[in-house]
């Protein structure tokens, strides 16, 4: 087949009614694509298919309003594309095809079929942790995503997709993958059901808007991710998850990787959630350090008896941020750092947390006697009054309101 049969063919899918022809226009791409390769990619054809034509005809045919919507198309910039795409983005999460989520037409590098599918994109994740790592963490926020979904569509649960292509691209468009369907060219399905398949995965998409919430992508992807590196953030949903994450990160330690310098370090940025409060993160191998070095025994009193934890094999103790992470933004230097972390049996640290001023006072003043200087070491001052205050102890001479 030639250029100017090819170009009739197209020309054909994309003209006269829009409503009629997507299916057309979306066989026209897969099956014309391989010859168009061989040929001049600049002012072709089949580029304009998907940068305007097809662009139109899914703006019509699905109610897509503009002012919410944008679409972008692409068969290359400079060279042909291994895997041609058409994106459709919400515009209040992202208008980038490099990073956030959006549902995007993947057409196969071999011209066997596409698919679409409810996506995200892989240049944030290559940045931010280069190739390797970044794969794993692509791969990971795409199936986190997709456990907390609730619309996905039931004919739009595909897990993995191939797009038969060998390029990095293609690879971070299969990683990114959360939810969608194939379409084989062979069997392509009808008209109405490519557009029904479209308005039931933005319905889904719209779904993840939610997750987002009042955060940026970044925001986001770093908060979901927060537990696959055993990060925690400081608040009283995640404690049991903390906790629980102390004892399994324990066992895979040895003694000779516990010790650490004490020294100071400067306060990491805090994670922001849902609603977009800013929240404070706790390291739960750190934490786990603290156990061994207490050698499992509660630091208020190694005499208290608790049980033996299913975990470890070795007496249960809980972690404890002496100085509590949500006061981080109080200090310039890291507060999640062993000088910090002190070993509780179960009843001590509830105590800690629950008990009369007096019964608080007193452990309190003990851990302080401990861990004042080793704190101060890191660059962490605070005086008993200001400690008591943190703990919501009211302090002799103080004014109650």
């Amino acid at each position: 087949m030639n250029k100017s049969e090819i170009d009739q063919n197209i020309h054909h899918a994309v003209t006269g009614d829009l409503d009629l022809h997507i299916r057309n226009i979306l066989k026209s791409v897969v099956t014309e694509y391989q010859q168009a390769k061989t040929e001049r990619l600049k002012g072709h054809s089949i580029g304009d298919v998907l940068r305007n034509k097809m662009k139109q005809a899914l703006i019509k045919r699905a109610n897509l309003d503009p002012n919410i919507y944008h679409l972008v198309g692409s068969v290359g910039q400079g060279q042909w594309a291994e895997i041609p795409w058409l994106c459709i983005f919400i515009k209040d999460l992202t208008i980038s095809a490099t990073r956030g989520y959006y549902i995007v037409y993947l057409f196969n590098a071999d011209g066997s079929g596409l698919h679409i599918s409810l996506n995200q994109g892989w240049t944030y994740f290559k940045d931010k942790y280069g190739t390797k790592i970044g794969r794993e963490k692509i791969r990971k926020t795409a199936s986190i995503v997709r456990d907390k979904l609730n619309t996905v569509p039931y004919n739009m649960k595909l897990l993995n997709i191939d797009l038969k292509g060998k390029g990095d691209l293609a690879k971070g468009y299969e990683l990114g993958h959360i939810c969608g369907r194939y379409y084989d060219i062979d069997n392509l399905p009808s008209e109405e059901e490519i557009i029904n398949d479209l308005q039931g995965l933005l319905l889904t998409y719209k779904e993840v808007i939610g997750l987002v919430g009042n955060r940026s992508i970044e925001q986001f992807n770093d908060y979901i991710l927060l537990y696959e590196d055993g990060l925690y953030p400081e608040d009283k949903f995640s404690e049991e998850e903390f906790q629980l994450a102390v004892q399994k990160s324990a066992v895979s330690k040895k003694t000779q990787d516990v010790y650490e310098e004490e020294k100071k370090k400067d306060r990491p940025e805090p994670i922001v959630n849902k609603g977009g409060k800013e929240q404070w993160i706790r390291n739960a191998a750190k934490a786990s350090k603290a156990l061994m070095l207490s050698n499992y025994t509660c630091e208020i009193d190694s005499s208290h008896e608790t049980f033996i934890s299913k975990s470890t094999n070795m007496p249960y103790v809980e972690s404890h941020h002496f100085i509590p992470m949500g006061k981080q933004g109080e200090f310039q230097y890291d507060l999640d750092q062993l000088a910090n972390l002190i070993s509780l049996c179960p009843l001590c640290h509830r105590l800690i947390h629950l008990g009369t001023d007096a019964d608080k006072e007193r452990l309190l003043r003990k851990l302080y006697d401990q861990r004042k200087q080793r704190l101060e070491n890191i660059g962490i001052e605070i005086n008993f009054s200001e400690l008591k205050r943190v703990y919501g102890i009211s302090v002799k001479g103080e004014e109650r309101g």
